[in-house]
């Protein structure tokens, strides 16, 4: 069994599918790693390092997709990345943003597919880097505000903590709050889903049931759903009433487009901006799925459709 992994292409992508430590899982077990060179330069992982856990190092990404049996990626393949795949391997990667993908040359597996039930949360992509998104927004919207978040009380007076709203309180969400309430600011969170209420309160933050004036905040950040099929929370006539001073960083899509201002930060791949963290619990999440699908012993593929999570993520003809 071969594995492949290549650099990943998308702009502003520095995440590798697999890291020095899953690699020597793998290749302890007999299986054969193949990484394109410098693939995980960008995430903190170098050529050395896979090489010492039992990796090999190619040029060409052509000749990986070409030759391997499997493809470890971070996203779907691109137009170009198909047309190498010309021995229909097996690819595991996130499929978000592959819209009405139709490419037969290749069978596949979606990890942003993973059902939400407990034996597969090791497995969760949305769930591990969610996580550190929300993590990151919460550090970047504070940091790119021209004030400390947390109350101080100097001789020279008191400045009062920063007002954080966040919106949506799934994973991503959570987590900023999380952040930023151990950072000192006042968080506030709301979601439609009245049983946040219980998780917003877990992590500090006070839950509002509905927002009857978006100008009393410092910051607001919008974590609702997932990028690029969230809900529009903010539109124009909201973003109206929002004062130009307060610093808002949509992650998952949740302002309106056609709304452009310099107050607004689009940041939409969080990740990749704590590519090493993210990398490691990728890597994890690719590899626990990896264990699902291949039998060890007899050095096969085990596809069993029967099986609840197999059956949701895989793509194409069974």
């Amino acid at each position: 069994m071969l594995i492949g992994i290549i650099k990943e292409t998308t702009p502003d992508e520095n995440r590798v599918a697999i890291t020095p430590q899953i690699v020597k899982n793998l290749t302890s077990v007999g299986i054969q790693i193949i990484i394109e060179k410098n693939a995980g330069i960008n995430a903190g992982f170098s050529d050395d390092e896979f090489l010492l856990n039992g990796a090999d190092i190619c040029d060409s990404p052509q000749q990986i997709c070409h030759d391997c049996n499997i493809l470890f990626k971070i996203w779907a393949p691109s137009a170009q990345e198909c047309s190498w795949l010309a021995n229909s391997p097996l690819v595991i990667a996130d499929f978000r943003r592959a819209d009405n993908f139709s490419c037969h040359t290749f069978r596949a597996f979606a990890l942003n597919k993973i059902p939400r039930i407990s034996r597969a949360q090791s497995m969760d992509i949305l769930s591990s880097q969610n996580n550190l998104a929300g993590y990151k927004a919460a550090l970047s919207a504070i940091n790119s505000c021209n004030r400390c978040a947390s109350m101080m009380i100097t001789s020279a007076g008191t400045l009062p903590p920063l007002k954080i709203l966040i919106l949506g309180l799934g994973v991503a969400g959570l987590q900023a709050a999380a952040t930023a309430k151990h950072l000192g600011a006042k968080v506030y969170a709301s979601d439609i889903r009245h049983e946040t209420k219980e998780h917003a309160l877990s992590v500090g933050a006070f839950f509002l049931d509905s927002i009857s004036n978006f100008s009393d905040y410092d910051i607001i950040i919008t974590c609702a759903g997932t990028f690029p099929n969230a809900p529009i929370l903010i539109n124009p006539t909201i973003f109206n009433s929002i004062p130009k001073q307060t610093f808002l960083l949509d992650v998952s899509g949740n302002i309106d487009s056609s709304i452009s201002a310099p107050n607004i930060h689009r940041k939409y791949n969080l990740p990749s901006q704590i590519a090493n963290s993210a990398s490691q619990l990728f890597a994890h999440n690719i590899y626990n799925f990896f264990c699902l699908i291949y039998n060890f012993p007899s050095q096969n593929l085990n596809l069993d459709f029967n099986d609840e999570i197999i059956n949701a993520t895989y793509l194409g003809e069974r």
